[in-house]
């Protein structure tokens, strides 16, 4: 997949994102927070939870108020059913945004479906101060590399106009190889390429699960699909934030939640 490829792909799927106003005006000084969850929410693997993982993780976004979220393994309905709604009143008088891509079904070219029908795939949630707000695009994809099953991986970014960039993913489960293929596409091709149409200079984050552990010693080693200038914080498993170098790390925190099989990851950073 060479970078004249992952433009053209790119620059086909670009849409424009509706977005939700809450009440009073508010705003977070310098910070910029991102919190990475898989909710495990498709209803089939042996780690769904009658669907609680999502309450959860909305609870999780109202206390905490991170400023972006990424998230994989959900349902569609799962965002204006209660995680939007989550982080609407987590920052009220904030514009919140939502870009949703499926996973696609190697046998059909069709979405991967929840056992509800709703489409299953990963998400990008986030807000802007509404005196900053000007407009939300997307970007959706798929990659070029797949392994063999039949759930084919994909990618969502939005652009939050002059504000930030945020994508998320979640990559092959059964191959570490391919898994790093996908990882070095997203981060050394479509976010550089979706940059360059957007003209974005910073403020990037990539959010997701990597399937993919930090190990120096490891052909596959997470660290590897980390461009320079970049920055990567994992919740020492496969759940990693990735972010540009004009963003500050300030900490970060792990939650234990109940209903999904991985923890709450969030990455503090700071802005200029």
């Amino acid at each position: 997949m060479n970078r004249r490829d992952v433009v053209l792909r790119v620059v086909l799927v670009v849409a424009v994102v509706m977005t939700g106003l809450g009440a009073p005006a508010s705003a977070a000084t310098g910070r910029f927070w991102e919190m990475q969850l898989n909710l495990c929410n498709s209803g089939i693997a042996g780690c769904y939870a009658q669907g609680r993982s999502v309450a959860e993780a909305a609870d999780l976004i109202r206390s905490v108020r991170p400023d972006v979220v990424t998230l994989n393994e959900i349902c569609a309905g799962d965002l204006p059913d209660l995680l939007v709604p989550a982080l609407t009143a987590a920052w009220p008088g904030d514009r919140v945004y939502s870009v949703f891509n499926a996973a696609v079904r190697r046998d059909t070219g069709g979405p991967v479906l929840c056992a509800n029908g709703q489409e299953y795939g990963n998400a990008v949630l986030g807000r802007v101060a509404a005196g900053r707000f000007a407009g939300v695009r997307a970007w959706r994809g798929t990659y070029a590399s797949q392994d063999g099953g039949n759930e084919q991986r994909t990618w969502a970014c939005a652009h939050a106009v002059g504000d930030h960039l945020a994508c998320t993913t979640h990559l092959s489960a059964s191959s570490e190889v391919v898994a790093l293929a996908q990882c070095r596409a997203l981060l050394f091709e479509v976010v550089p390429a979706v940059q360059a149409a957007e003209g974005v200079a910073g403020r990037t984050v990539v959010g997701g699960d990597f399937n993919l552990e930090y190990d120096p010693a490891d052909p596959e080693n997470a660290q590897k699909c980390v461009p320079g200038g970049y920055v990567r914080k994992g919740d020492s498993s496969v759940q990693h934030v990735v972010f540009s170098g004009d963003l500050a790390f300030a900490g970060s925190s792990r939650y234990g939640l109940r209903y999904t099989d991985h923890p709450g990851w969030l990455v503090k950073l700071t802005m200029p």
